[in-house]
């Protein structure tokens, strides 16, 4: 799966949404907000003691903006004032960027002391990884030579007969040229992981990026971005502007067929499981038990199509295409696939066009830090445990389990208020809550790496590593589900749902400061982290987890009329959010973004019915700078998403990807729950408090 929950730029096409959602940083310009005096503030309160936790959620207020009209600035608004956008960033968040560089700071001299005194032959690979990632010299004097030999197997094509085994051999090494794979639960047998496929081919973030006249000057940076490829690697430039130019016109005709982002996560869409017969019927031009058997699968019997309109289309172009052309279209793809793995000039092309040109990021970040991240991608288990034994010690994990427990219990206490549920689906669905297994911290089994690793060969160890990774996935197609398999390293500043096993992941790394601490006030971990474990619960209830039963199976388990109803109360959902507008000019796309909206006003409320629950057990907490326990809860909600980014990033996210802007994930969720209104006497009228509100969980 691909990194969501980061604020760290790398080049990237459009891939196939996987089927479990993920809770991800996205980012918006935050502009200024109208100075109104807030309704529950008649003076500027004192403020708590310097160095506290409490003093920071002071200090990013904005005493000067109203709550009940703009709650994002209100929350947010001093630490925008005060925060400038890093120049290694496109974007930065107050919770997900601030505990990712401090998770990576403490990383580096736990990997920096691997290297000079491993323990063990795991910590003498990472050793290893980390000096070669860093002998920049190394990897200068390299040149090219990394890639020609794979450049000569191209040149070595006779036919089209042999290109899926090539493609099979590049998959294997990470480089998925002209689709994708991956391996995922079988989603009407979800006890049985299968093979999937999905569209690819295409280096720009979408397809309209090739079509919309107003993202020109993107593919005209994109065909300059490939031609300086070529000629740093020794074509001519005139060469090299032609084959550019044919890899821009056959990414086109691919684009033209791919899914658009808001239906790659279309649960009914994407799924099409066929027999290799099948697949193999419906693209006669693609020899498939080549492919297989170069990625170390031939005997598989069933393959899903997650996208099936691009697969037929991509076979008729490939047999339109003549050889050479197809072999220059190759070799480009090939060359900007590893070529930020390659000598600075190519590492330095592949930034300015994905990190600056696409997404506004000024300079590249330290080579520290993309080492880090390129040793988190190889040796993802290896880092982790240092992470966990250093960063999740004491009570947390207990904590954290107290806290999702409740969350879960919150969620189901409010199913009987749902006037649009019946009584059958409502059971069905107290079934599916109380069926979720959460995942706490980190694996109970950690992975092991069996590739070799040298101190001197940066580049081959990312091909060895992405070919460890690849087989670890490929050998489980057509094997039993493991239900221990994670989709994200423990360290990681994120979290997951997966609908297909109806099961929820926390990493360790999530469970930090701001967003969650064993010490931290309670109205505080609901608020961020308790907000976040409602909106992976509320992710299995959302337009596309409703389709899966507690088993993970894909099927029809609501009556007709819930359905019905419930999309009536989506469609409110999608037009207000339809009407938020990051920029000028640039809305939000209400369809796109509609699971994620569900899972954010839903898991904002049933975190405040937690934590309400919590303190009418235990008694009220003391006050913050005024602030009661139930504002301390939306404070720390909103607190978690202020972002400054760059305006290009923007964009491509209100474009591309499914969770809306960090403004609108604060604002967004309030204006519809009346917990919120009634915590700041919010007038109903205010903007906070609209006359009419979507409620959905």
């Amino acid at each position: 799966m691909t990194r969501a929950g980061d604020d760290r730029v790398t080049g990237a096409a459009m891939h196939y949404r996987p089927s479990f959602t993920v809770l991800s940083i996205v980012l918006a310009a935050c502009s200024g907000a109208p100075k109104e005096p807030p309704p529950v503030l008649s003076t500027k309160p004192a403020p708590p003691a310097e160095g506290t936790m409490d003093r920071e959620i002071y200090d990013a207020i904005d005493f000067d903006a109203d709550p009940c009209v703009d709650f994002y600035q209100f929350a947010c608004g001093s630490w925008l004032e005060k925060t400038t956008l890093p120049a290694d960033k496109a974007s930065f968040t107050r919770s997900f960027s601030v505990i990712d560089e401090r998770n990576r700071a403490m990383l580096r001299t736990v990997v920096e002391e691997t290297a000079t005194a491993p323990k063990g032959p795991e910590q003498e690979k990472l050793g290893a990884f980390w000096k070669a990632c860093n002998d920049q010299a190394s990897i200068d004097a390299a040149g090219i030579t990394p890639i020609t030999a794979e450049w000569s197997a191209v040149d070595g094509l006779k036919d089209k007969k042999s290109l899926m085994k090539l493609l099979g051999r590049w998959a294997m090494d990470g480089n998925n040229v002209l689709f994708d794979w991956y391996v995922d639960s079988d989603a009407k047998n979800p006890g049985l992981a299968i093979l999937q496929v999905a569209q690819g081919g295409t280096g720009l973030p979408e397809p309209s990026y090739y079509t919309d006249e107003a993202k020109k000057a993107e593919r005209d940076a994109y065909v300059a971005y490939l031609t300086k490829l070529l000629v740093l690697a020794g074509v001519s430039a005139e060469q090299a502007a032609k084959d550019a130019a044919a890899t821009m016109a056959f990414e086109t005709k691919l684009a033209a067929v791919q899914f658009k982002p808001e239906e790659l996560g279309d649960a009914t869409k994407s799924y099409n499981k066929l027999d290799k017969a099948g697949l193999q019927a419906s693209t006669p031009g693609l020899s498939w038990d080549q492919w297989l058997a170069a990625i170390g699968t031939p005997a598989l019997t069933q393959i899903n199509v997650a996208t099936p309109p691009f697969f037929p289309a991509l076979d008729a172009e490939l047999t339109k295409t003549d050889l050479p052309t197809l072999k220059a279209i190759l070799k480009v793809k090939l060359l900007a696939a590893s070529a930020a793995d390659l000598a600075k000039p190519f590492a330095d092309a592949d930034f300015d066009f994905y990190g600056r040109t696409l997404y506004g990021q000024e300079q590249q970040e330290e080579r520290w830090k993309q080492c880090l991240d390129k040793a988190d991608g190889a040796l993802g288990h290896v880092i982790a445990k240092a992470y966990v034994d250093r960063m999740f010690a004491g009570d947390s994990k207990d904590t954290a389990v107290d806290m999702i427990q409740r969350v879960e219990k919150a969620f189901e206490a409010g199913l009987p208020g749902l006037a649009w549920m019946d009584d059958d689906t409502r059971a069905r669905a107290v079934e599916k809550v109380r069926a979720i297994t959460n995942k706490i911290g980190y694996p109970g089994t950690w992975r092991t790496y069996a590739f070799e690793v040298s101190p001197t060969d940066h580049f081959g160890n990312m091909r060895r590593a992405a070919a460890s990774n690849s087989g670890y996935w490929a050998a489980k197609a057509e094997k039993p589900v493991d239900p221990d398999t994670w989709f994200m390293n423990p360290h990681e500043v994120n979290a997951y749902y997966n609908p297909s096993q109806n099961e929820i992941a926390f990493p360790a790394g999530i469970l930090q400061p701001p967003f969650f601490s064993a010490e931290a006030h309670k109205a505080s971990n609901y608020g961020a982290m308790g907000m976040v474990m409602g909106h992976e619960i509320t992710h299995g209830f959302d337009d596309e987890g409703r389709k899966y039963d507690g088993t993970g199976m894909m099927r029809d388990w609501w009556a007709p009329e819930a359905v019905e109803k419930f999309e009536a109360v989506t469609e409110c959902v999608v037009k207000e959010y339809d009407a938020f507008e990051p920029l000028p000019g640039l809305h939000v796309n209400g369809e796109l973004t509609l699971g994620e909206n569900i899972a954010d006003i839903g898991g904002a409320r049933v975190a405040y019915r937690a934590y309400q629950a919590w303190a009418a057990e235990h008694g009220a907490e003391p006050e913050i700078a005024g602030f009661d326990g139930n504002q301390q809860f939306w404070l720390s909600f909103g607190q978690a998403w202020c972002t400054v980014a760059s305006d290009q990033l923007v964009r491509v996210r209100v474009q591309t990807d499914p969770h809306s802007p960090p403004r609108y994930r604060i604002n967004g969720p309030v204006v519809n729950l009346p917990e919120f209104a009634e915590a700041f006497q919010c007038k109903e009228g205010t903007p906070m408090k609209p006359a009419t509100a979507c409620e959905v969980w």
